[in-house]
């Protein structure tokens, strides 16, 4: 059996990972995969991503949040969509320590992994292969629509995989479509209750099987250092947490 943990949507709460990364420990995880968002939102980009990389079993990919963090550093075009994000998006940029920086900027959109023959895909969002190498500009993890089988049938480019593995809307589904299983085990960080959400995943020869978990953390701490950050657009984002 080869065991791996799914975390993504960390959203800079430092809080939450600590808690989910301690939790992992005790559970003979063989490898962790990282679903992209880990800054963003929560004031702690740095921290999420050091504690991240002090991982020697980790990978990680980008997501939304990750991208148009890189764009803004990067002078290059940010999505119109997100013009009101701007803001927050500076804050975060203008803080994020130089090593940071560079970790990000050479994550990959996808992994793909094969275990015991099963073909396991890692991204942040499916999406339709004509937008893979679409600049986030064009808001790529958003082509796709809401999570539902009628949104991911159409996808061919993943018709060999047994698992997708997937992030970016917040809430949590297990979905089957095409004999392939959509997994989003929920957002780590950004979610309105003391308690951060991952996946593990057992992987054998013969089946996969998935196991939700939730980890009780620090959330008041949380709440309120956020409350006494200088981070942009902080009275929406506690919106989302009170």
């Amino acid at each position: 059996m080869y065991r791996i943990a799914v975390i993504t949507d960390i959203h800079g709460n430092r809080h939450a990972l600590n808690a989910v990364l301690e939790d992992i420990k005790g559970r003979g995880v063989d490898h962790i995969y990282c679903l992209g968002d880990m800054i963003g939102i929560g004031p702690f980009s740095n921290e999420v991503l050091d504690a991240l990389m002090e991982l020697d079993h980790v990978s990680m990919i980008t997501g939304n949040h990750d991208e148009a963090v890189l764009a803004l550093l990067k002078n290059e075009p940010y999505p119109e969509s997100r013009v009101n994000v701007i803001p927050h998006h500076e804050w975060i940029a203008n803080r994020l320590e130089q090593h940071c920086k560079a970790q990000l900027d050479i994550l990959p959109r996808v992994i793909n992994h094969t275990i015991y023959g099963h073909k396991l895909h890692f991204t942040h969002y499916p999406m339709d292969q004509a937008a893979y190498h679409a600049p986030i500009s064009m808001d790529p993890f958003d082509l796709q629509g809401p999570p539902s089988r009628e949104n991911f049938s159409s996808l061919s480019r993943l018709s060999e995989c047994s698992l997708v593995c997937f992030g970016h809307d917040h809430g949590r589904h297990h979905l089957t479509c095409n004999n392939q299983t959509f997994f989003n085990p929920g957002s780590l960080g950004c979610f309105n209750k003391p308690y951060a959400r991952y996946g593990i995943i057992d992987v054998m020869p013969t089946e996969i099987t998935i196991h939700q978990q939730a980890v009780a953390y620090k959330f008041d701490e949380f709440v309120s250092e956020l409350k006494q950050s200088s981070m942009p657009r902080k009275e929406i984002i506690l919106n989302i947490y009170i």
